[in-house]
């Protein structure tokens, strides 16, 4: 199945093809994890964001209307589903645990120790963002996803994107500046 892009694995897996289905999930379950844990930087929450993030892909498959990429369509449902797990979360651990913490090849953090330093700043100021800021960094600084795409994600237009991004990037300067 790897030869099927993922629209071919939507439809058949909406066709009942439970092995398409896998195939979706482990196709992108890296990506959804690495979104998850940039968003909470904590593992283990980052791991039950993303089953939440799979259980919600098995219910709501069919909602997929196919007028963006399934990846695209899938960083949305992970957002939302992060939000939705922070929010409900009665622990909310900072970022510094994370990436002190976790340091093995696993984690998506930097593994040197001089590099734990600066993410812990980074964390630290991403952390201060207004959330529509945060996001469309995460995902397009981050992830890598054009403005139109992480336009898509979010559900609004591409200017806004590049506008959250230029607000965010004034914002995360000032941020790191403070804690020199």
């Amino acid at each position: 199945m790897d030869h099927l892009n993922d629209i071919e694995l939507v439809n058949r897996a909406l066709a009942g093809n439970a092995l398409a289905f896998e195939h979706l999930v482990k196709r992108h379950y890296q990506n959804v994890y690495r979104l998850s844990y940039k968003w909470c930087g904590v593992k283990e929450d980052a791991e039950d964001i993303v089953q939440e993030v799979f259980v919600k892909l098995a219910q709501k498959l069919k909602s997929f209307g196919q007028r963006s990429a399934f990846k695209t369509w899938l960083y949305r449902v992970t957002i939302n589903t992060a939000k939705d797990f922070i929010r409900k979360s009665a622990t909310k651990r900072g970022y510094e645990e994370a990436y002190a913490v976790e340091q093995g090849a696993e984690n998506p953090g930097p593994a040197p120790q001089h590099e734990a330093v600066d993410a812990q700043r980074l964390y630290r100021a991403l952390n201060k963002l207004p959330e529509k800021q945060k996001d469309a960094v995460l995902l397009v600084l981050s992830e890598g996803l054009s403005h139109k795409e992480a336009a898509r994600s979010l559900g609004c237009p591409e200017a806004t994107i590049s506008w959250r991004i230029f607000q965010a990037r004034k914002k995360l300067v000032k941020y790191l500046g403070q804690e020199s």
